[in-house]
């Protein structure tokens, strides 16, 4: 399996026990996406995210608006432009505070969103809205060659189960974030070449051993979870509407 394959796959896994619908699980493969922005063989995302980032930040100057959220892109971007591969991005640091910035940057896209529609005299529909976001989303971080199944899934799953707006819990969001990136992590641990998780507090380099700590540590909290709050499979009725 290639490997931004399994580094989606494992992100979904990890999130998995602990979603309360299946919408949150795009945002575990975003950010199980993320550490590897660092690669060389992502320098033309990471350029396009920051030609993005201006460009927003520009037309949110002349709506008037807060440039928040396109300065955060630029930020990101400069941020994985200038990281060494398997650096800042791959330590629980890092994914901490770039998970943050996902999360502050998509909090302020929504009203962004809604500002242009405006503009332009459209009545966004709200998943729609949603949809835009965690395209950009995807278009940034999200491997080429599974964006279009990316979006598909995600149109199909906003369809067959729409979300409001209102209700989006954000703090599970940064976990889902963040569990996707910590999945990352935790494949990388399992290599040869390891990874200093603990940067900058330590340079010490990790391998196998904490990783496997990790996935006992998942499966006690994923176990836990569950018995105490149920699971989403066992109680989704949106799906089964359409599929009954």
């Amino acid at each position: 399996m290639s490997s931004y394959k399994a580094h989606a796959l494992a992100g979904i896994i990890l999130a998995f026990p602990f979603i309360p619908s299946f919408f949150y699980l795009f945002f575990a493969v975003i950010g199980a996406s993320i550490p590897d922005m660092d690669h060389d063989h992502n320098k033309n995302k990471v350029n396009s995210m920051f030609l993005v980032g201006i460009i927003i930040s520009l037309l949110l100057v002349i709506l008037k608006g807060s440039i928040l959220s396109g300065l955060i892109i630029v930020l990101l971007a400069i941020t994985f432009y200038y990281s060494k591969h398997r650096g800042l991005t791959h330590s629980v640091a890092g994914i901490t505070v770039i998970c943050l910035l996902l999360l502050f940057m998509m909090m302020g896209f929504l009203p962004v969103v809604s500002s242009l529609a405006e503009y332009a005299h459209y009545a966004l529909p709200n998943n729609l809205s949603i949809f835009i976001i965690l395209s950009l989303l995807g278009y940034f971080v999200v491997s080429r060659k599974v964006l279009t199944y990316y979006e598909i899934v995600l149109a199909v799953c906003l369809f067959l189960a729409p979300v409001n707006i209102d209700v989006i819990n954000w703090r599970i969001i940064f976990i889902m974030l963040f569990l996707g990136a910590m999945s990352h992590l935790l494949l990388d641990l399992m290599t040869p070449s390891g990874l200093a998780v603990f940067w900058p507090l330590s340079e010490r380099v990790y391998y196998k051993r904490l990783g496997i700590l990790i996935i006992a540590i998942w499966l006690f909290l994923a176990v836990t979870y569950v018995y105490e709050f149920g699971h989403i499979l066992f109680t989704y009725q949106p799906l089964l509407n359409y599929v009954i």
